[in-house]
């Protein structure tokens, strides 16, 4: 007992020890009072969840290809004698792009009309000969036998006319082939052979030619998104696309939906995806790397706030609301997509709560808060170039 005593009188001495110190540095209580204030009011910039539309989009890394790309070969063999077009020139279908040495080929559709005219002559004479033999038949002045023959020479001869038209007409495309012209419109690629060069019906290229407008852009997309954009095609065919073209600001197209393929890819587990774009200032080239989105519906009623506001921790996402006008509290939320610098916010949040969109780091719930900048939610602009997945 004695003990316990002892230890309760020498608490007591300790406390007002403290106790005396104390009373001796305390400043004037108005001082005291305004420097704890000003340490505990934590500087922050806040702004208004609001109600908003908000498309639900889906992004990716896209290749920019050719609507129609032929490879231009001669049908004939021969040689080069004239050039008609320049590298990336733009052609229209039917102009005339090479001429091979047609000689050999006019020599050939010479002689192939001779052979016709003679042997047409030997069919007439044929022919006039079965007649003469059918009359005589039916006089009684020549044999069944004879009229028979003369009716199989004249068919013959009439076979052969026939194989020698065959040959004109050959001998006429042949001719034809030694004028090349554009199978389309498009743009000119470089040229693969010149004035000169000796080319081959069956292994020279002379120029590639791609038809740029309209345009194609190929998108491989997770095979998870399939069901998402399938729905989303079968209620809109001209399902939106745009793409914008990196480290050119501004530089955007906007085009369809028009080619889903028929499987997915096992090996990468996508499946690609094909816009169309009118590209009539040709703002794509085939082989370029662009960014394209996929618009596949739209959120109404959505809550957004500045996506800075958005805070992410070991139980999820969260933010700072401000309660009580200089207070805040921590509330967990759920974060859906982020769309022009704003962030859906699919639960824990009402439209008109003030939250905490800078300064968090030195917050804590219950931090009292003195505000510096009320902002506003990012303007909610269609046609942004943010996507919502990727």
């Amino acid at each position: 007992m004695p003990s316990r005593l002892y230890l309760l009188l020498a608490g007591g001495v300790v406390s007002l020890g403290l106790l005396g110190i104390s009373g001796c540095s305390r400043p004037a209580s108005g001082q005291s009072t305004k420097v704890k204030a000003n340490q505990a009011a934590v500087p922050v910039h806040i702004a208004t969840a609001e109600i908003a539309v908000v498309p639900v989009q889906i992004s990716n890394i896209a290749t920019v290809q050719a609507y129609r790309s032929v490879t231009v070969q001669s049908q004939v063999n021969g040689q080069i004698i004239a050039v008609a077009v320049h590298p990336g020139e733009e052609v229209k279908k039917g102009q005339v792009l090479f001429r091979i040495d047609p000689r050999l080929y006019q020599a050939a559709l010479l002689q192939a009309r001779a052979t016709l005219a003679k042997d047409q002559a030997t069919a007439d004479n044929d022919r006039v000969s079965q007649q003469q033999e059918a009359s005589l038949v039916k006089m009684s002045a020549a044999s069944p036998t004879e009229y028979l023959l003369a009716k199989y020479t004249y068919q013959a001869a009439a076979a052969q006319v026939d194989a020698d038209k065959a040959v004109v007409q050959t001998a006429e495309v042949n001719l034809n082939y030694c004028t090349i012209s554009a199978p389309m419109n498009g743009r000119a690629g470089n040229l693969l052979a010149y004035p000169g060069t000796n080319v081959s019906a069956t292994s020279t290229s002379l120029i590639v030619i791609n038809e740029l407008r309209p345009i194609y852009v190929a998108i491989a997309l997770p095979q998870r998104y399939l069901v998402e954009v399938k729905s989303a095609w079968e209620k809109n065919p001209q399902l939106p696309m745009v793409v914008t073209i990196s480290g050119h600001a501004g530089a955007r197209a906007g085009g369809h939906l028009s080619f889903i393929d028929n499987q997915v890819n096992a090996t990468s587990g996508t499946v690609t995806l094909m816009g169309t774009f009118a590209n009539t200032g040709e703002k794509l080239w085939p082989g370029e790397l662009v960014n394209a989105t996929l618009q596949v519906g739209e959120l109404k009623n959505a809550v957004v706030v500045p996506a800075n506001a958005v805070q992410v921790g070991q139980n999820g996402h969260y933010l700072y609301q401000v309660v009580a006008g200089d207070k805040v509290k921590m509330i967990p939320v759920e974060a859906g997509i982020t769309w022009h610098g704003n962030t859906v916010i699919s639960r824990g949040l009402q439209k008109g709560s003030v939250v905490v969109t800078d300064g968090q780091v030195r917050l804590q719930p219950g931090s009292r808060v003195q505000i510096v900048q009320h902002g506003l939610v990012a303007p909610m602009t269609r046609g942004g170039t943010a996507a919502a997945k990727s």
